[in-house]
């Protein structure tokens, strides 16, 4: 297994998802840190309850924790640092969670905050679930979301925020609060931002990228949620993330 994950994370690594020239350095990922210990909402993700009563330090070992690094740590100036080995077995983690569900023909909702990178992630995922048996599922709202104001939209099964001309990124929980009304009962979502912390918020099994600068998932998971955090940088080109596609498939 130690040879395996070596070899998955040198292929994370080339692919410019994990390693030590991530998108955000020390003082935004600690900033974002302080934001979220002031209970702002667009660094918790919709999951304030979860993280009542969160200091520091808290949030700081569980960020360290799931990066494999102290989120202040840098090796290039300005830029954050993803262990690729601790990136690599957190895909398994998350291939295997997603197998298991999909093979017994469950539930699962695919939603991101974050298109303009990881659209092409998660629309491989929910092909690959489907594949394997599960129900992908979408659902109509009505509401308009985030700081923009714009309608849920569906690229295929991934949901997203959409103006009918572009794709938007957000943080803002309300969007899957409102698919997760409408669907009912969910066996599993795969997310980022939101999407994710409002189906951790709602006691749905959970799969959820965390960059650097998102800090609440890792408090989240630490305080015991269902949740599954994949540590990666969130912000590369759309094709850099076949090779995470590739190594989550991989989980058994």
């Amino acid at each position: 297994m130690g040879l395996r994950i070596e070899d998955h994370a040198r292929k994370l690594l080339a692919a410019g998802v994990a390693g030590d020239d991530t998108s955000h350095g020390a003082e935004n990922n600690l900033r974002k840190i302080r934001l979220m210990i002031e209970a702002d909402r667009n660094n918790s993700y919709g999951m304030e309850a979860l993280l009542r009563g969160v200091g520091f330090d808290e949030a700081y070992g569980a960020v360290s924790r799931h990066l494999g690094n102290p989120p202040d740590e840098e090796a290039t100036p300005g830029r954050g640092r993803i262990d690729p080995a601790r990136t690599a077995a957190a895909l398994l983690e998350a291939g295997s969670r997603i197998r298991q569900v999909a093979e017994a023909g469950g539930r699962m909702v695919f939603a991101t905050g974050h298109p303009g990178a990881l659209l092409l992630y998660y629309m491989g995922l929910a092909a690959w679930a489907e594949d394997l048996g599960a129900k992908v599922l979408t659902a109509r709202t009505d509401g308009l979301y985030g700081r923009r104001g714009v309608p849920l939209d569906w690229a295929g099964p991934v949901g997203t925020l959409g103006n009918r001309a572009s794709l938007m990124h957000t943080h803002d929980p309300e969007p899957m609060q409102a698919v997760l009304h409408k669907l009912g009962s969910v066996d599993l979502v795969a997310a980022d931002h939101g999407f994710a912390g409002a189906a951790v918020a709602a006691g749905v099994p959970t799969v959820a990228v965390m960059d650097t600068n998102d800090p609440a998932f890792a408090v989240a998971a630490g305080r015991g949620a269902d949740l599954t955090v994949v540590p990666m940088d969130d912000n590369r080109p759309l094709n850099s993330y076949a090779a995470a596609l590739e190594v989550l498939r991989e989980g058994l």
